[in-house]
């Protein structure tokens, strides 16, 4: 058997001990075939058996002195529109702060290409599925028998996390004329809604074919700039500049370039050189779930997102919208003040034995949509604040903010979408500036 029919990497080449690949890349107008060396550790992979198998690397040209682009290895459903594709348009509609392809290998392989030739009967029903068989996540989460001190993450392969105590968090007040409480109340109507939403527009699934396989395709693409994970922050206040950076970001991707994420996660925004990056300290990577406005469902039959950051409609089945982005935002700032944020803790403190935040990824979708909804009320949230460290003391106000931004209702907890985007946009975005003005 070859090395191909064994599934053996044979688009990556190795020599003298170094990791190259060649790809077509635009230059001039013109498409030319350029190599990149690898760093041959990856900075992020996915550990699980049914995923899109992404791995990244960081990458240079070859016989350049610094890493300062990513080679992303991934094998994407051809249902869905190539993110090189998505992120070229992006960056032709202005979009701010998005990474830019440098270079882009449309199919090293396929599945179907990989199942040429062989005939399947009909697929065997197993009873009893787990509720996840059906869904595009990719898991965060540790094994529920540990605290979250006691991992770095399921998707993510770091080359290390600075455990030196943060003492961002000082009683300097906020240099900016708005505070949280006023902030809190606007939009807020004695607790009500006081503007237009949207329409919530049903299930964002579509009905299996009787296909005996999905097609998937093996697509590598170089991206620049290169950055860091967000959950490898090493301060507080590198954690909320490039959260809020990543959210405007977002809010330029969906606004300008009329593309939706719908995949926010730890995994999927990065902390970046603001000299590199157009002045961005924080980043949007991974367009691979994303759609375009106004076009149908893709019909890959999946729900989209990160299963534990997952916006309370999307879990039950409602089709997706950039509030339910905004949401996540706000599921991973609370994700890695109350789980990763304890490296940064002094000795004195430790961590729960088992969070609360386990009950983001066990269950039904069902399930995790009741138990967001109670943490997402007034008492819930602050059963949730106590597992943080006192290192992030700063940033309770702040989370507080943003839960009644989006889920405050004076007749119950509000998920619904406002039709202006810029009516959850910008309070979040300012208390975000607020409390980063406030740090020491």
């Amino acid at each position: 058997m070859s090395d191909e029919e064994l599934g053996l990497d044979t688009f990556t080449k190795a020599k003298d001990n170094k990791l190259f690949v060649t790809m077509p890349v635009e230059a001039r107008g013109k498409m030319r075939k350029r190599q990149l060396e690898l760093d041959p550790i990856p900075i992020a992979h996915q550990r699980a058996i049914v995923c899109r198998g992404t791995s990244c690397f960081l990458a240079k040209a070859t016989g350049a002195a610094e890493f300062d682009r990513v080679g992303k290895y991934s094998w994407t459903s051809s249902m869905r529109p190539p993110e090189a594709d998505l992120l070229n348009k992006a960056n032709e509609r202005g979009v701010k702060g998005l990474a830019e392809v440098v270079g882009y290998h449309e199919e090293v392989t396929s599945i179907s290409r990989l199942r040429e030739g062989l005939v399947f009967s009909t697929p065997h029903k197993f009873s009893g599925v787990p509720r996840s068989a059906n869904t595009s996540f990719s898991q965060s989460q540790p094994p529920p028998s540990h605290s979250f001190s006691q991992f770095h993450g399921l998707s993510i392969a770091s080359k290390g996390h600075s455990k030196g105590k943060s003492t961002d968090c000082s009683s300097h007040p906020s240099k900016r004329s708005r505070s949280n409480s006023q902030l809190a109340e606007t939009e807020q109507a004695e607790n009500g809604v006081s503007y237009p939403v949207q329409e919530p527009q049903g299930t964002s699934l579509v009905q299996q074919d009787q296909a005996p396989y999905d097609n998937r395709i093996f697509r590598v693409l170089a991206i620049s700039p290169a950055g860091r994970s967000i959950s490898q922050f090493k301060s507080v206040g590198e954690l909320l500049e490039g959260l809020r950076d990543a959210l405007k970001v977002h809010r330029s991707l969906y606004m300008d370039g009329k593309i939706l994420h719908r995949d926010i996660s730890e995994n999927n925004i990065i902390i970046t050189d603001p000299g590199m990056a157009d002045g961005f300290k924080g980043m949007l990577i991974d367009l691979d779930l994303a759609k375009e406005e106004g076009k149908g469902p893709s019909g890959a039959g999946h729900r989209t997102g990160t299963l534990e950051f997952m916006a309370i409609e999307v879990l039950l089945g409602i089709s997706h919208t950039y509030r339910h982005d905004i949401e996540a935002f706000f599921y991973v700032l609370i994700w890695l003040c109350a789980g990763r944020g304890w490296a940064l803790a002094g000795t004195s403190e430790k961590p729960p034995t088992q969070s609360m935040l386990s009950s983001w990824y066990t269950g039904t979708y069902a399930d995790i949509a009741r138990i967001k909804r109670i943490d997402m009320d007034k008492n819930g949230l602050e059963d949730i604040l106590r597992e943080c460290s006192q290192v992030f003391d700063c940033v309770k106000p702040l989370c507080r903010v943003i839960r009644d931004v989006l889920f405050l209702h004076k007749d119950g907890l509000f998920t619904g979408t406002p039709q202006d985007p810029n009516i959850l946009y910008d309070p979040i975005i300012e208390a975000f500036d607020d409390t980063t003005s406030g740090l020491g």
